[in-house]
């Protein structure tokens, strides 16, 4: 395959969607901070959270519902980074396969793109329903389209997908308006981090000249 490829982080790199999510995060678990909900982006977001299992509220099935529901439909709201649109649309118009990689369920996600009017720009949505670890949806992606990596570019705004994306040696950009800013990224060296960028066009630029 002669594509370039660029696997998408969803939440934080192309939707302000962080601050609801934290939001309602830390009412379900009482207890967590701020800082705790950065922490836990600094690993497997879906490994991480079962360490405060303990301080989540009880709920009923019907409170459940409920609850992810009025998520879901909330969250589908959630505008745009400035930019982003524009960017994703000309990246797709230049021929590159664009993919997204997100931690997200399908129903916290596809919603979201739908609305959006974006969603046709990606080749593939690799939701936590294929997986809940990035790894392996690297794996599967790799499979999909025969790609050589340094044809690959991965977008995301959190420590623990750059680790993730380190173990399946997928070369990372990391953006800085979302769950993490620049200190978490420079706390240690990260072979396959190949750049940190702080506005949509320092990314713009970056991906045309890496790849």
């Amino acid at each position: 395959m002669n594509k370039k490829l660029l696997i998408f982080d969803m939440d934080g790199v192309l939707f302000d969607s962080i601050p609801y999510a934290e939001k309602v995060f830390l009412e379900r678990y009482p207890g967590v901070t701020s800082e705790m909900y950065r922490e836990i982006h600094s690993g497997n977001f879906h490994e991480e959270v079962k360490k405060y299992q303990h301080l989540k509220k009880e709920e009923t099935e019907e409170e459940k519902i409920k609850r992810t529901t009025s998520y879901s439909e909330k969250k589908s709201e959630t505008p745009m980074f400035e930019g982003i649109e524009n960017l994703l649309k000309n990246l797709h118009s230049l021929g590159y396969l664009l993919v997204l990689n997100t931690n997200a369920f399908d129903k916290n996600c596809l919603p979201l793109l739908e609305r959006s009017g974006i969603k046709d720009l990606f080749d593939l949505v690799a939701t936590a329903e294929f997986s809940k670890s990035k790894i392996e949806k690297f794996k599967l992606i790799e499979e999909k389209y025969n790609v050589n990596k340094k044809d690959v570019l991965f977008i995301t705004d959190s420590l623990g997908d750059v680790k993730e994306a380190e173990i399946a040696e997928v070369p990372t950009i990391a953006v800085t308006w979302g769950v993490h800013d620049n200190a978490f990224f420079n706390n240690e060296k990260h072979p396959y981090l190949v750049g940190v960028t702080h506005t949509v066009k320092e990314l713009s630029d970056f991906i045309k000249k890496s790849i």
